[in-house]
């Protein structure tokens, strides 16, 4: 099929988690600046409006509230609905839902690109493989394809603008929630770790959404260190100012890893559960990735379970304090690449 260059109208979907959506900026960036003529649109999720809304990349974003406002197959009808009425020629949709493939089925554009993957045929008519060994982020440029378009190394990074944001050298960040419970570094490590940054004269900040308030209350309260607690008390534009303001960010593999990477904020990350094989890890030379190698249960699922299904959770309690502390200690920015235990 041919497409062409110079489509008027282009639709991206993502409704994904917050991560996701870090994840597809590059492919937004790469459609603004290689179709330059086309008007931009991106279908996401209200997470995403707040994140992107402010960051001039794309022309319109259209909210969908799919697990509020929008829930259910009314909303959704009226979705597609308020699609259609763009007049899109050209859908791309890395995420790999039913609800996304039946949005971009019927927003009525003629060239519709999606993965080749079997549960998806009925929905993209121009489709490309899925490489289940590269980054993630590759996997979403992979779609750039079809149109011709190769992304230089140089741009394949998440990149998110902040306003006024001046580091503080002092200030380290913690974001030690996730929705998945065994992605979840120990709270008695976390605290340990506050407890040794604190004696070095570091000042931590523990960063997270509402749900994350249970674990930094309990971080908190082993510590027992002065601390600021800024879980659920931030929007994702608060965040974004937050985390372009610390000096590093040490995190689970969450959203506040992959915003952190998107505005170039040194990070270290712990991976348990999952591995950066799968495609999820940040990719900025100034992020360090801590995990424990060669246990025969890694990964365990796409996400990471709620619980551990052996039993044991060896995949984060063999991640010391200590090995988190020499790592940090070397300020992150100068570490390159993952640390191995």
């Amino acid at each position: 099929m041919n497409i062409p260059n110079e489509p008027r109208r282009i639709l991206v979907i993502q409704t994904a988690f917050l991560g996701d959506i870090v994840l597809t900026i590059p492919l937004l960036r790469a459609l603004r600046k290689y179709r330059r003529k086309a008007e931009l649109f991106f279908l996401t999720t209200p997470a995403g409006n707040s994140l992107l809304e402010d960051q001039r990349i794309v022309d319109k974003i259209i909210v969908y509230d799919k697990k509020g406002a929008d829930r259910g197959g009314t909303a959704l009808f009226d979705k597609i609905k308020e699609v259609r009425a763009c007049s899109i020629d050209m859908v791309l949709s890395p995420h790999r839902s039913f609800r996304s493939g039946l949005i971009a089925l019927f927003s009525g554009a003629k060239y519709r690109i999606g993965y080749n993957l079997p549960h998806l045929m009925p929905f993209y008519n121009v489709r490309v493989g899925r490489d289940k060994c590269g980054h993630e982020i590759d996997r979403i440029l992979s779609l750039l394809d079809p149109l011709g378009i190769k992304v230089p190394v140089g741009e394949r990074f998440p990149s998110l603008v902040a306003r006024n944001a001046i580091r503080q050298e002092k200030l380290i960040g913690i974001a030690p929630g996730s929705t998945w419970g065994t992605k979840q570094w120990t709270q008695e490590g976390y605290a340990e770790l506050i407890k040794r940054l604190h004696e070095k004269g570091f000042h931590m900040v523990l960063i997270g959404n509402k749900s994350d308030a249970a674990v930094a209350d309990r971080i908190k309260v082993i510590a027992d260190v002065g601390l600021d607690d800024m879980t659920g008390k931030t929007g994702l534009k608060e965040l974004i100012e937050l985390l372009s303001s610390i000096r590093l960010l040490i995190s689970n593999d969450n959203g506040a890893m992959q915003v952190a990477q998107a505005l170039n904020t040194p990070t270290v990350a712990l991976f348990g559960p999952t591995v950066p094989e799968q495609g999820f890890a940040p990719i900025r030379p100034n992020t360090v990735v801590i995990e424990s190698k060669g246990l025969y249960c890694r990964p365990c699922s796409a996400h990471g379970p709620m619980e551990c299904p052996e039993g044991h959770f060896l995949c984060m309690k063999s991640i010391t304090p200590d090995a988190v502390f020499k790592v940090v200690e070397e300020m992150a920015g100068e570490r390159i690449g993952r640390v191995d235990l």
